[in-house]
């Protein structure tokens, strides 16, 4: 028997069909939606259930990494690090499908509208995750871009704080359980290896010279002159306990007994085995070369983006962007004193004056862009969390895997400020004209006003005001670089030159990266689309490149993302008028903290509706 709706749909469609239909006949009704009502206690239930769900969720995030707990600013399992065996992935899976259980076993319109959309955020993520499980493997651990080899010196240094003695034995402590996470790190390549999942040969290369660094300097070494950053960090920072000698020194004798008895032996296991797998290393190509690798590049496409985007989509996108991107930089020729794309190109590219000449004059120039903007933030923004900012150069341990500058979120209690990393090692990778759009993107009104917004909002639940979803996080700041330009920056037209550049970076991966993972380019073929569209150097191409190669689908969501908060900008000020309010429409925004681009999108749809309401 068919449903009563299916027979309504049928008969209409007969109708339209068959010239014998009457036309006396009564039309048939549209089915209506039935809105399902709940009672008081049925909307508490339900309520006290979300709550409940969502204060346990974000405890067991937090219980399950200690090492997360220190960068929130909790020194809890402060001598322990995470635990990446096999065992307890498999935990962590079970757990998230009993939390995914019971978010759907909640009635989400038995909720008021923000508590439905934390139900939504969760639900949305804990379904990822488990999509993800099986593929958990389809990764590299360690490559040039990031991985525990070069991530346990600098937490040490960055994370790990000294305020008592009890701080200063979990640090020792914490180095000689470096020797249990390595080989948990060590078991995970090798499963990796076991079913044909191998980095390629330039991430070998990187991670055995970061790696092989951190075993120079005393006390590892005696005769070494240099210290080892651990050993200068340690004393450095129990210096401000004011110790008797004789306390210091059984800390420090401890401490050395760790790095040289644990820390040293469990990297050299390290580099050995990197070593020994370097030979079969995988090609210079995407992760189609590996079993189920196309599935999990479609997934991870899904997953970066926040939509059902395909990646012949995100492949024509790319390369239209790029020939909007040329046009704009066409236009700005006759202020950079060049008559054609293709030698203003040639002179980015050959010109060595164009680069910082030292690392002093980068860090402070992009303090003073920083600066300038935050003069004109309230234009663009209301409600401004305090939150300190500070920039930094690179530590010299990890400048070999760091990239040319990157942001870190400040600790939840702001006794850590955020933090601006740029990598004095690598100035010659990047114009310095580049410099002012990179700054806004990393600090404000880029990653550290994005990040401090939601992190403030004390309304978001834990796990929402923690939040990550790489299209909303990157995406937006990508449209701070642009939206720098209305708060007075790049008056130089050299730096509004850099802008455009950057954005024709990111229009750049939207192409190789689907190319190098889903059409099967090699690395050649991916540099020479690369030098053919944009000036940078064969150099800066080819390292982009390997970065795409070890982070799938991540470099796709920077423009799309942006794209997103155009459009979404761009609808809400057509649709209020002089009701909009750029202020309170940022606010907005960034109070919700990171969300898929989709929920975003409904959710810029209801602030439209209630602003409209409001008369």
């Amino acid at each position: 028997m068919k449903h009563p709706i299916q027979s309504i749909v049928s008969i209409s469609l007969l109708c339209m069909s068959l010239s014998a239909c009457q036309l006396n006949q009564k039309p048939q009704l549209e089915p209506k939606t039935i809105e399902v009502q709940f009672s008081d206690h049925e909307k508490q239930v339900n309520t006290d259930a979300a709550k409940e769900l969502f204060s346990q969720y974000s405890l067991w995030q937090l219980d399950s990494s200690p090492m997360l707990q220190a960068y929130r600013g909790l020194k809890t399992h402060y001598d322990q690090w995470d635990d990446i065996s096999e065992a307890t992935q498999k935990t962590e899976d079970q757990r998230n499908t009993e939390f995914l259980l019971a978010a759907q076993q909640i009635q989400p319109k038995a909720l008021d509208a923000n508590l439905a959309l934390s139900l939504e955020v969760l639900t949305y993520q804990l379904k990822q995750n488990q999509q993800h499980y099986v593929y958990r493997h389809h990764n590299y651990p360690v490559n040039q871009l990031f991985g525990l080899h070069s991530e346990i010196a600098n937490f040490l240094v960055n994370i790990h704080t000294i305020d008592t003695i009890s701080d200063a034995k979990n640090y020792i402590k914490r180095v000689k359980n470096t020797s249990t996470l390595i080989t948990q790190l060590i078991d995970q390549l090798k499963i990796r290896e076991s079913k044909g999942i191998y980095p390629p040969k330039f991430a070998y290369d990187s991670v055995i010279k970061s790696s092989s660094q951190l075993l120079s300097g005393y006390p590892l070494n005696k005769t070494d002159k240099e210290q080892h950053i651990l050993w200068t960090d340690f004393s450095s920072k129990i210096k401000h306990l004011d110790l008797y000698n004789t306390s210091e020194k059984v800390l420090r004798d401890n401490l050395k007994r760790a790095l040289k008895k644990s820390f040293k032996p469990a990297y050299q296991k390290l580099i050995a085995h990197l070593k020994k797998s370097q030979v079969k290393a995988s090609k210079d190509t995407g992760f189609h070369q590996f079993p189920m690798g196309s599935d999990f590049y479609n997934l991870r496409l899904n997953a970066a983006t926040t939509t059902d985007i395909n990646a012949q989509q995100v492949h024509q996108l790319g390369l239209s962007e790029i020939a909007n991107i040329k046009l704009k930089i066409t236009e700005l020729l006759p202020k950079l004193g060049e008559t054609s794309i293709e030698s203003l190109f040639s002179r980015t590219r050959q010109d060595k004056s164009l680069y910082f000449a030292n690392g002093e004059k980068a860090i402070a120039q992009s303090k003073a862009y920083i600066k300038k903007i935050n003069e004109n933030l309230n234009k663009a923004f209301k409600g401004i969390p305090k939150t300190g900012l500070e920039v930094k150069a690179v530590e010299k341990f990890r400048e070999n895997s760091s990239p040319v500058a990157f942001y870190q979120s400040p600790s939840d209690d702001n006794s850590r400020p955020g933090r601006y990393y740029m990598n004095l090692s690598k100035l010659d990778e990047m114009p310095a004209f580049e410099f002012e759009a990179l700054a806004y993107h990393e600090t404000i009104p880029g990653h550290h006003l994005q990040i401090i917004y939601a992190l403030q909002n004390k309304d978001l639940p834990e796990f929402r005001r923690h939040g990550h979803f790489t299209a909303y996080s990157e995406g937006w700041g990508l449209y701070a670089e642009r939206l720098a330009k209305e708060l007075g920056g790049y008056q130089d037209p050299w730096n509004e030159y850099g802008r455009l550049l950057m954005e024709l970076w990111r229009a750049n991966r939207l192409v190789i990266d689907t190319g190098l993972h889903h059409f099967g380019w090699d690395l050649n073929k991916a540099l020479a689309f690369r030098l053919a569209n944009t000036p940078f150097s064969e150099e800066d191409s080819r390292n982009a490149i390997q970065r795409y190669l070890v982070m799938p689908a991540q470099a796709t969501a920077y423009k799309i993302g942006q794209l997103k908060f155009i459009e979404l900008r761009e609808i809400a000020e057509k649709t209020l008028g002089p009701k909009f309010s750029l202020r309170e429409y940022h606010q907005f925004i960034l109070e919700l903290g990171p969300l898929p681009l989709e929920i975003l999108g409904k959710q810029v749809e209801r602030w439209i509706k209630e602003v409209r309401e409001k008369g």
